[in-house]
């Protein structure tokens, strides 16, 4: 196909050189005819105008001739051009070539044509100049003519040189024929066989995507089985935050971010990161729903703050009053942080930028009495500002005018006494009228300058509250939350802090400086605790304080220190004094399932159930105690109260005696339970009336028993005397008991003296 292409190009080709040549000897023809016209010097003008006007004729339809073989020369020039895009990029450029040969070609006949229709055209030339511009025409025609059998011999040249590359990339050509003819078989295919190609193309696709997300989910599920083994992992959190973060998973980042900040509130920097992935991923009711939570959680964050008031502008442009009243919640949350200065200062720019004047003095008044890190830039800042604005705009109306009317008084004072030095000296009461411009000028400085020295006061005293706190402050090297500990010089810092703080400082600014310290030394119980004692210490009826107080426990056992039993059993002493049994009993049983087996727990939920009466309960939780004791010792002490408890507050003596005596049958030996045993002897003393009899038939039964040993008869022995001569009336039993302990003690003293003398030989040898 490319030869036949290649051989009718060339025959197209040839057809516009024998029409271009016969053009040119027609064009000679007609300029031999003008010449012999030319040379009769015939004086009829009119005969020359007719001769011209038909010569022109004849040019403009030799023109039209010219134009239809360029359009037939260019729409050949479209075809050969489609078949060369099909081909490859040297077979286009050789063919391009090509036709812009033959593209000058008829450009240069046209324009000799065009020269020739432009120097008949003109009436108003003489003969004279007709002959000049003929001759040059032959000339510019006989050079074109030369230039055309040039590139005619060049495009023969590279016609040759065209057909040798052609014959090279014949092969590829027809690779590409042959792909085309199989796509125009699937054209024709039928259109059953094309869906279900389509189809299982969707099916691979789909699957494909499954497959990725399947993918996604298993390296999702990796990040979170590191930090679900181990919740503490604080670097495991960082990397399953930035997976999800580049994940574009909404809901996987959202359940991420909410797990991580659930153990870390205090981490201020990834309330900020999942505000920002709300507002580019969710929405704008999302994203305050976040900063929402950051705030609350650590209301003391300069930065996230300023972050938050960053959005607000930028999401509410319009809504001045609803923007300044975010500003006055966050200086008021944090306005008297030491460093806060930032806040402030947006908050500045923010009313100048809304010419709110009145209300940039009240902020820089309120500034100026706050002991911050920035507090002499602060008073300059101000003092700029005063000297900047005029003081009708940056002062109130009644203000403004309390002040001129203080600054009018003393110059009228002051002119009347220069005026009374004036008539001493002159004694004449005449006086020049002043100058209304000078005289406002002289108000306004007057009213700066009193503004500034009405502030000098509560500059010095801010300064002295900076000095006394700027030596804690510059030791504080970490003020942010991190896993890793503290040193120990900051730990001693912060406690100094709080105690030079709580000695001079007021209830809202030691409040701050607690916070501030809590979120540094969120790890460390002791700083909650002194928190809450600080606050108790105040005996206060304030609910504001009773609130913050269960904050402080909610915020430290269910966050920071939720296994550690000191605050968590505080926090249930708490609640049970505020009357809320059950908030305790779930803390404690919460404590027992973290920690089992803590003698303190044990006895806090047992004690916790008696003192609300409820008794059932006390039974079941010994019982339970006793029967899952660790060591025998616990089980003892266990049983001994649980009949004790039997014994005094249910009064039921049978009861307690059958505790004790199933313990004494479990353990099966008389030294190990001794315990019970003398429990058991006090509660059959307790009988009242007391029975003898049976007190010392009990003794009787334990120094019979098979696994008692003779240190143990000698004791229960002993115990029986004491009983007897105490209550017994029988002086025989007594004297039978008292001979009994001296057998006893005879056998002990004897097995003594065995063991001595085992010993006796072993010591020598060595």
């Amino acid at each position: 196909m490319s030869s036949d292409s290649e051989n009718d190009f060339s025959r197209k080709s040839e057809k516009v050189y024998d029409e271009l040549e016969k053009l040119i000897s027609s064009v000679n023809a007609d300029e031999k005819e003008l010449k012999m016209k030319m040379e009769k010097k015939n004086s009829n003008g009119t005969e020359n105008k007719t001769q011209d006007s038909n010569g022109l004729a004849d040019h403009e339809n030799e023109l039209k001739n010219m134009n239809e073989l360029e359009d037939n020369s260019v729409a050949m020039k479209n075809e050969n051009g489609n078949e060369e895009k099909k081909s490859d990029e040297d077979e286009s450029k050789d063919s391009q070539n090509n036709s812009e040969d033959g593209k000058e070609e008829l450009e240069l006949s046209e324009m000799i044509v065009c020269d020739e229709v432009a120097g008949d055209s003109d009436e108003d030339v003489n003969k004279i100049e007709v002959e000049a511009t003929n001759a040059n025409d032959k000339d510019k025609y006989e050079k074109d003519t030369k230039k055309i059998k040039k590139e005619t011999k060049e495009k023969e040249s590279n016609k040759k040189k065209y057909d040798k590359k052609s014959d090279s990339k014949s092969k590829d050509r027809s690779r590409k024929e042959d792909s085309k003819r199989v796509d125009k078989k699937r054209s024709r295919t039928p259109s059953k066989d094309r869906s279900s190609k389509d189809s299982s193309l969707k099916k691979r696709s789909k699957t494909i995507d499954k497959e990725k997300e399947s993918k996604k989910l298993r390296e999702l599920d990796k990040f979170w089985q590191t930090v679900r083994d181990d919740p503490s992992d604080f670097i495991g959190w960082t990397y399953l935050l930035q997976y999800v973060d580049g994940a574009k998973n909404i809901e996987a980042a959202r359940e991420a971010y909410d797990a991580f900040l659930d153990l870390y509130p205090y981490c201020y920097g990834y309330w900020r990161k999942y505000a920002d992935y709300e507002r580019k991923n969710g929405t704008k009711e999302n994203c305050e729903k976040v900063f929402d939570r950051g705030l609350k959680a650590i209301p003391l964050s300069v930065d996230l703050w300023i972050h938050y008031m960053g959005y607000m502008k930028s999401a509410y442009p319009d809504d001045e009053d609803m923007i300044r009243e975010q500003f006055e919640r966050a200086v008021e949350a944090c306005g008297i942080e030491f460093r806060s200065d930032r806040l402030w200062d947006h908050y500045i720019k923010f009313e100048l930028e809304c010419k709110q004047y009145s209300k940039v003095t009240e902020i820089y008044e309120r500034l100026i009495a706050t002991p911050t890190h920035g507090f002499l830039n602060n008073f300059e800042c101000f003092k700029d500002y005063v000297k900047k604005y005029p003081k009708n705009k940056i002062l109130e109306a009644v203000k403004f005018l309390e002040l001129r009317k203080e600054v009018l008084a003393e110059i009228k004072e002051a002119d009347a006494k220069k005026t009374h030095g004036r008539k001493i000296d002159s004694g004449s009461d005449s006086d020049d009228m002043a100058d209304p411009m000078e005289q406002r000028t002289k108000e306004e400085n007057l009213m700066k300058e009193k503004m500034i020295a009405s502030r000098i006061a509560i500059h010095k005293h801010t300064a002295e509250m900076v000095a006394l706190r700027l030596p804690y402050e510059e030791m504080i090297k970490r003020p942010y939350f991190h896993v890793k500990p503290l040193e120990r010089s900051q730990i001693r810092n912060w406690k100094e802090y709080l105690e030079f703080e709580i000695g001079h400082g007021s209830y809202r600014r030691i409040v701050v400086l607690f916070e501030r310290c809590l979120i540094a030394c969120a790890l460390y119980e002791e700083f909650w605790t002194k928190y809450v004692s600080y606050l108790e210490s105040l005996e206060s009826d304030d609910h504001e304080v009773k609130n913050r107080i269960e904050d402080i426990y909610i915020r430290a056992c269910t966050v920071h220190h939720k296994n550690k039993p000191g605050i968590n059993l505080t926090w249930a002493l708490h609640l049970e004094n505020n009357g809320q049994y059950d908030k305790a009993a779930q803390i404690l049983d919460m404590l027992d399932s973290v920690s089992p087996d803590k003698k303190l727990i044990i006895q806090r939920r047992i004690n916790l159930e008696r003192r609300r009466n409820c008794n059932d309960r006390v039974c079941e939780l010994y019982e339970h105690y006793i029967s899952t004791a660790n060591s025998s010792l616990t089980s003892i002490l266990l049983t001994v109260k649980y009949a004790r408890f039997v014994w005094k507050m249910l009064h039921n003596t049978d009861r307690a005696s059958e505790i004790l005596l199933a313990e004494v049958e479990k353990i099966n030996n008389v030294q190990k339970s001794s315990r019970l045993l003398l429990q058991l002897i006090e509660i059959k003393m307790s009988d009242n009336p007391m029975n003898i009899s049976a007190v010392v038939k009990l003794i009787d039964s334990i120094l019979t028993m098979k696994s008692i040993e003779i240190e143990q008869q000698v004791i229960f022995a002993q115990r029986k005397v004491e009983f007897l001569e105490e209550f017994g009336k029988d002086i025989l039993l007594i004297n039978k008991a008292t001979a009994e302990l001296k057998r006893y003690m005879k056998t002990y003293n004897e097995s003594e003296k065995k063991t001595e003398m085992i010993d006796t030989p072993c010591s020598g040898k060595t």
